[in-house]
């Protein structure tokens, strides 16, 4: 998934759940272990999803109470800038 949103959570599980919850509803995500600077700890995970997907994602997310530890987006370097 290229010039992908990043949302992250504390754990695995959180990931999972936050996974599974966006699949229902067509909204296609990639996991991986996001970086401690990221995250803010070493047990962090993210999903990957479309940046035109991150808005509807996160109410999603907000109405399931599944906790998201921050949104990271694309800036035009193509680094990773913590979401406002």
């Amino acid at each position: 998934m290229k010039d992908a949103s990043l949302m992250i959570f504390r754990s695995v599980t959180y990931a999972q759940r936050a996974g599974r919850v966006l699949e229902k509803q067509g909204i296609t995500t990639y996991m991986l272990r996001s970086q401690a600077i990221l995250g803010g700890g070493s047990c962090s995970y993210a999903l990957k999803v479309a940046p035109r997907q991150l808005e509807h994602s996160l109410e999603i997310l907000r109405q399931c109470q599944i906790p998201v530890n921050g949104v990271y987006v694309l800036d035009k370097w193509g680094h990773y800038q913590k979401a406002q």
